[in-house]
């Protein structure tokens, strides 16, 4: 058996030494989360411009963009557009709800205001990792499951990053039919 042991001990060392590839539903939702982050800046935006909340015009767009880069992410376009129709919704959930908080005075108004196009940029940026996370998590959303594995990561989110009340409810809302999107 020494044979053995000089191979055993490289491939330990190589087990090891590997990292394993992120869960694709700890990504989404890292990657959900942080697109709500921003509804922040965004409701500041509008706040200080006095531009509505409602912007049709760009949720057309961001759809039709979707539906567009959702083939090369290998992700139905149906399936993108309503997945990110829900991002919107929850995106506006939060800035509606600052928008309400800093007028009746209960939360203090963020600093500094940044640009709307800046801010859509990053937002547009970020449209290919959750396209991506989309697709990695195809096969989850078809698992009978799936209510029951999303209910486990986003306790696990939400543990670990521990937003506030409305930014809690903002992802709820964000996940909408998850596991009924189409395919």
């Amino acid at each position: 058996m020494p044979g053995v042991r000089w191979l055993a001990i490289p491939l330990l060392s190589i087990t090891l030494g590997a990292q394993a590839a992120p869960a694709p539903l700890p990504e989404l939702l890292n990657a959900m989360a942080q697109r709500l982050a921003m509804a922040d800046q965004v409701a500041r935006s509008k706040h200080d411009s006095g531009k509505p909340v409602l912007d049709e015009a760009r949720e057309h767009q961001v759809l039709r963009d979707v539906a567009q880069a959702a083939p090369g992410a290998r992700v139905n376009p149906a399936t993108a557009q309503a997945f990110f129709a829900a991002q919107m919704e929850a995106n506006k959930l939060v800035q509606y709800g600052l928008l309400a908080a800093w007028r009746r005075g209960e939360r203090p108004l963020p600093a500094a205001t940044t640009d709307l196009a800046a801010l859509r940029t990053q937002l547009n940026d970020l449209q290919a990792r959750l396209l991506t996370g989309l697709a990695a998590t195809a096969d989850l959303r078809a698992a009978k499951d799936c209510p029951a594995q999303l209910d486990r990561a986003l306790t696990a989110h939400l543990a670990a990053a521990r937003p506030d009340d409305l930014h809690r409810l903002a992802l709820l809302r964000a996940l909408g039919d998850f596991c009924a999107l189409p395919d």
